[in-house]
């Protein structure tokens, strides 16, 4: 009877499975000095990570996606607000894609003194396995930076992108 129950056991929890994200490396698109100029306080952007990966992992607890990896992009503007976009390979359907950009949106920012902090974290879904793309780039960045006068300029892409 203890046999057959945990095997019953097994097979329940083999039958839900949460989705698992990782992460690894933080890429910020601006120099220190330029992040210095911003009075960015790297404590604080290290809390900000910290709370991001914990929403970003109860966004995808019930979740049942494909592995994947790659990064999650990170602006946030002087005046609080925060957004995000996904460069997954395979991408996440749009349903848990959404999930993670709204937990992104909802973590309390730090402080930007004037204009936008732009980073990336890796993130693998289910895989230990990190990406090996060495920068971040979602696919809406694509068209944005054709429209641009200059197209390395992150803030002026992020802002085309996320109007105010």
């Amino acid at each position: 009877m203890k046999m057959l129950l945990c095997s019953f056991l097994l097979m329940l929890t083999g039958l839900s499975h949460a989705a698992q994200p990782r992460f690894d490396e933080v890429f910020f698109f601006q120099t220190e000095q330029v992040l210095l100029e911003k009075q960015v306080k790297f404590e604080e952007v290290a809390r900000f990570s910290n709370k991001l990966k914990s929403n970003i992992w109860n966004a995808l607890k019930k979740a049942d996606t494909p592995v994947s990896n790659g990064y999650i992009v990170v602006a946030v503007r002087s005046d609080g607000q925060v957004a995000a976009w996904l460069d997954m390979q395979p991408a996440l359907h749009e349903y848990y894609d959404y999930q993670v950009v709204e937990a992104a949106m909802k973590t309390p920012p730090f402080y930007v003194a004037q204009g936008v902090v732009v980073f990336g974290i890796e993130m693998a879904i289910d895989t230990a396995k990190h990406t090996r793309k060495i920068r971040p780039e979602p696919a809406q960045w694509a068209a944005a930076r054709k429209k641009l006068g200059n197209p390395d300029d992150i803030e002026q892409l992020v802002l085309s992108l996320w109007p105010e």
